[in-house]
């Protein structure tokens, strides 16, 4: 950390798998911004940048989304699991391109684009542009009205969405819980925008260890790193010292997928 740079935080709850992605896609625009280092420790994580919480969600917010149906090899992408181009400005390497939820296959010796398990949570008549673009509307109106000293509780600050991508558990109430699916039923749950949109991209690099289809581990680093060597930690290569690890699970909501929250590994667990 340099003297020119700030350090900022926001409450997160590591066994909120949603919440602990956010922070990844909170180092990750960060560093494309400005450079940045990031830590988790007691409860919060910690970001070293040039500039503040606020500046950095509003350039994630600022510019619409593209939705890329066609990808450069000229393979078509079905809008549900579109690509999402996400400028956050002018400079080189400040455009993201999110599409974690998607991947190339092979079917019948062609080459297609099909949904990318566990990732490609939603179905039905949401889009993935359309979801981001719900998600970044209700991030802005949070902003014009969000007090800078409540800032670092972002992620508890949910509003009732009927469209999200599924990282916030917050969010996760499903049949047993209401006596029906809310996601059949088409009705609004209490999730958090910031949460889902930071996590989106968050999972872009930082990709948990998967021990199978539905269950995988990530692991909390307590040292100043900046993102490459940070998505390292977060798949469990043991680069740090005391590192806490947990283990997610998805879970089916009606017609979507969602991520539960997460059990903490202790020691003699079984890690991946």
């Amino acid at each position: 950390m340099t003297d020119s740079e700030v350090t900022t935080h926001v409450a997160v709850d590591p066994a909120n798998p949603g919440q602990f992605f956010a922070c990844c896609g909170l180092l990750e625009l960060a560093d494309r911004l400005w450079g940045a280092e990031g830590w988790f420790g007691d409860g919060e994580f910690f970001l070293a940048c040039k500039r503040g919480l606020q500046e950095l969600l509003h350039a994630l917010v600022a510019n619409p989304a593209e939705a890329v149906t066609t990808m450069a090899n000229g393979l078509t992408v079905k809008p549900i699991i579109a690509p999402l181009k996400i400028a956050l400005g002018d400079e080189v390497g400040t455009t993201l391109l999110l599409d974690s939820w998607m991947r190339i296959d092979v079917h019948r010796g062609k080459a297609v684009v099909i949904g990318n398990a566990p990732w490609d949570f939603w179905s039905g008549q949401q889009t993935s542009f359309g979801i981001w673009s719900a998600l970044c509307a209700e991030l802005k109106r949070q902003l014009r009205t969000l007090a800078d000293d409540r800032l670092p509780k972002l992620f508890s600050q949910r509003v009732l969405l009927s469209g999200r991508f599924g990282f916030d558990p917050g969010a996760a109430w499903g049949a047993l819980d209401a006596g029906f699916s809310p996601n059949a039923q088409d009705l609004s749950v209490a999730s958090s925008p910031a949460v889902e949109l930071l996590a989106a991209v968050g999972i872009q690099r930082f990709r948990p260890a998967m021990l199978d289809r539905h269950s995988f581990t990530y692991a909390l680093w307590s040292v100043p790193l900046p993102p490459a060597p940070a998505a390292c930690a977060v798949a469990g290569v043991a680069i740090t010292p005391g590192v806490i690890s947990f283990r997610g699970q998805v879970v089916s909501r009606g017609q979507y997928a969602a991520l539960a929250h997460s059990t903490e590994l202790v020691k003699g667990d079984f890690h991946g």
